[in-house]
């Protein structure tokens, strides 16, 4: 599937602050996890060892995501379960949907996600990626129905909005083969948000749909998203409500 959107696809994942001069082998394995390079960051990691304090799970987890991008989904997984218990945690089981997601097993990527959204209901960003498993399974009734949850950017009250709004609407777009739809969604999230925040999006967008030969049951309706957004402005910042707080 070709996809008209152009851009650099960065690291979704939250920014994390890094000292300049921690030459810990966990800070090590983070650099190099954000700078695309996996098997020094493997390197890195597997340095930690007995250095990692008990019940710090920062270690397994980056390990994890770095498997998730070698490919080496299998190991990813075991260490992952290996943390997991009945009630989370919030972080391994948003990265086990994550690397379920990566590995196209969209129901059991789901299954995590959905445990992770009851412990953050109405997370925006948990809510997309819980959209992209059902596009994967082909329940793009479902995908609406989750996506009329969340906010269009409105300048009024611009901190009820987010980013993942336009990209549900434009998986929605791509999942039925509207591409210039998709397009113009994600363009509208640039127009709100700006490159940096909309980038973050993108690699979880763009791996999700390269991997896609043919669009998802293109006769089925999902649900109505909420009204569109206002006009966009060129801003790159989102303008803060008077007596809004920043």
């Amino acid at each position: 599937m070709m996809l008209g959107v152009i851009g650099v696809a960065r690291a979704q994942d939250a920014p994390e602050i890094i000292e300049d001069n921690d030459t810990s082998p966990y800070h090590v394995a983070l650099l190099d996890y954000k700078a695309g390079k996996y098997q020094e960051a493997l390197a890195a990691i597997d340095q930690t060892g007995a250095s990692t304090p008990t019940g710090d799970d920062r270690v397994p987890i980056l390990k994890s995501k770095i498997l998730t991008e070698l490919k080496r989904y299998d190991e990813g997984e075991k260490l992952l379960h290996s943390l997991l218990t009945p009630t989370g945690p919030l972080e391994v089981q948003l990265a086990l949907g994550d690397l379920l997601l990566r590995k196209r097993s969209f129901d059991r990527a789901g299954k995590y996600y959905g445990l992770a959204l009851q412990a953050k209901p109405n997370d925006p960003d948990i809510t997309l990626k819980l959209i992209y498993t059902k596009i994967g399974s082909a329940d793009l009734v479902t995908a609406g129905e989750l996506a009329s949850h969340l906010m269009p950017f409105d300048p009024k009250n611009p901190y009820d909005a987010h980013a993942s709004y336009y990209f549900a609407k434009a998986a929605l777009a791509q999942a039925t083969g509207k591409s210039q739809d998709a397009d113009d969604d994600i363009e509208a999230a640039r127009t709100f948000y700006g490159i940096t925040v909309t980038d973050r999006y993108l690699k979880t967008y763009l791996e999700f749909f390269s991997s896609s030969t043919n669009a998802v049951n293109t006769d089925i309706t999902p649900a109505p998203l909420i009204s569109p957004p206002p006009a966009a402005t060129n801003s790159d910042t989102i303008p803060a409500p008077t007596g809004a707080k920043p």
